[in-house]
């Protein structure tokens, strides 16, 4: 019966696509389809005086300006020179706990949970986060709101209030994250393989409530006058507004805030010193979480165009990439496998391959994703490889631009991190020029076999193989959160 079925299928399909159907005339509905067009896609990069405006008040502070009147919306964004780059070894969460309390707290003329059901009233959004090496402030409010939100943002920024029941609140929750560090596997691979390759500098150390317990309403009061000053700001505007009407207001919101005469202070420096070797952790679980890298590059270096195409291809490339190909395609080994090389950090960022996998197939995850990382090493990769990453790199690009907040935002990125103001207009180019004799010489620099660090969570005793193949084994407890 299904022998008849099938044939009777395959006739159907065969009278659908024979010549003598191809020749019956198309319906009105496929001719419409046929007589559509679609012109190319013109990405036109956006670059400051082509209706983007960018001053420089009295005080320092750098403000962009893009009007879109659109939409009768109003959005704002600072960046600010900060983050936990900049907290001492004793004061490890400072910036964490600065970014919740700055925001949390409301400032000196309205209190946080005030200023939630203010803006909330007026369908707006108000925020400020931290992060490693900058904090931001985010404002978004509809065009009739400007001056409440314009207001309410220069208040945050100048005046906040720092009171003390929200920064035990924020200590709680901190506790609270210290406290579940070593739940989630995958956060422990991360954290330990940042650690080792970082040791005590900011981009690799654990949080321990012994420095979170000793911050005070005084240290966040002092990191605001530290760092949160006009002339450390980038302040990006774009919306419903006249640009004239909008600095007489910008200037009449901060123009009297006072700049700092003193300079940021000096960043740790990453230590060149890598870290081979097998490290194991120990956890009771049934899955084997897999980290392996080492250190990579600094955001200036001039390789980070066929570094980015390099990892597209080795791993980055979601379904595309070869250590997904091999290891859940070809191997069912896993769910979850790629890798990252991060081409952005202002000082050197790392290079990573992570993947989940059963514990008795953790050696052999290990041995074939270094066997692809010593094989693109050697053999390069493919012309259809190279122009797969370079065409899906490139089109990514015209997202960055799709809204005018992102406009404003990403060519305001580029004042603040220090990159030149052709950057954009010059991307598409820095990718289409690289070759494949590129891509190999980029893999044999920076892709250090001999200097992996293998961060493996699970238990050891249940992988097929011991790893000492890999390197040398290096056994690490699991450091257990201390509240005293």
């Amino acid at each position: 019966m299904r022998k008849l079925i099938y044939i009777a299928v395959l006739l159907l399909v065969s009278a659908a696509i024979s010549p003598a159907q191809e020749s019956e005339p198309k319906s009105a509905g496929a001719k419409i389809i046929d007589g559509l067009s679609q012109e190319k896609i013109q990405l036109t990069i956006p670059r400051v005086g082509a209706g983007i405006e960018r001053v420089v008040l009295n005080n320092g502070m750098i403000v962009f300006l893009y009007e879109d009147h659109r939409f009768p919306l109003l959005n704002a964004s600072a960046m600010i020179h900060c983050g936990s780059i900049y907290d001492p070894l004793e004061k490890n969460g400072l910036s964490s706990l600065f970014g919740t309390v700055m925001r949390s707290g409301g400032t000196k003329s309205i209190s946080g949970d005030s200023l939630n059901i203010l803006m909330e009233f007026a369908a707006g959004s108000l925020e400020f986060q931290m992060g490693t090496e900058s904090g931001s402030a985010s404002l978004g409010v509809l065009a009739k709101d400007t001056d409440l939100g314009l207001k309410l943002l220069a208040d945050l920024l100048r005046n906040p209030a720092f009171p003390q029941d929200k920064l035990d609140l924020a200590k709680t929750d901190l506790k609270n994250m210290i406290r579940r560090r070593n739940d989630d596997p995958n956060r422990v691979a991360s954290a330990y393989f940042s650690n080792t390759i970082y040791g005590d500098h900011p981009y690799g150390r654990m949080l321990d409530w012994s420095s979170v317990k000793t911050i005070t309403v005084e240290d966040l009061a002092d990191y605001h006058k530290q760092f949160i000053v006009p002339n450390n700001i980038v302040l990006g505007i774009s919306g419903d507004f006249d640009k004239k009407e909008m600095l007489a207001r910008l200037n009449s919101y901060f123009g009297d805030w006072q700049k700092s005469a003193e300079p940021l202070p000096e960043k740790p420096a990453v230590a060149a010193e890598y870290h081979p070797g097998v490290y194991q952790i120990n956890k009771d679980i049934s899955q084997a979480y897999l980290m392996i890298g080492e250190l990579g590059i600094k955001r200036d270096n001039p390789d980070r165009y066929a570094i980015d195409l390099l990892n597209y291809v080795l791993g980055g490339g979601s379904f595309t990439s070869r250590l997904t190909g091999r290891v859940r395609s070809d191997e069912g080994l896993a769910y979850r496998v790629g890798s990252s090389f991060d081409i952005n950090s202002r000082d050197v960022g790392t290079f990573a391959a992570n993947c989940q996998t059963k514990s008795s197939t953790a050696h052999k995850a290990i041995r074939i994703i270094t066997e692809e990382i010593a094989k693109i090493r050697t053999d390069g990769v493919t012309a259809e490889e190279l122009k797969d990453a370079q065409n899906s790199i490139t089109n990514r690009l015209v997202f960055s631009f799709d809204s005018a907040a992102k406009v404003v935002r990403n060519l305001m990125s580029l004042e603040f991190d220090g990159y030149p103001a052709d950057f954009y207009e010059k991307y598409l180019d820095n990718y289409a020029k690289i070759t494949q004799a590129d891509i190999k010489a980029v893999a044999e620099k920076y892709l250090k076999s001999d200097q992996l660090t293998l961060i493996v969570v699970g238990k050891p005793d249940t992988f097929e193989k011991p790893l000492d193949e890999f390197g040398k084994i290096t056994n690490i407890e699991l450091r257990k959160p201390v509240f005293d």
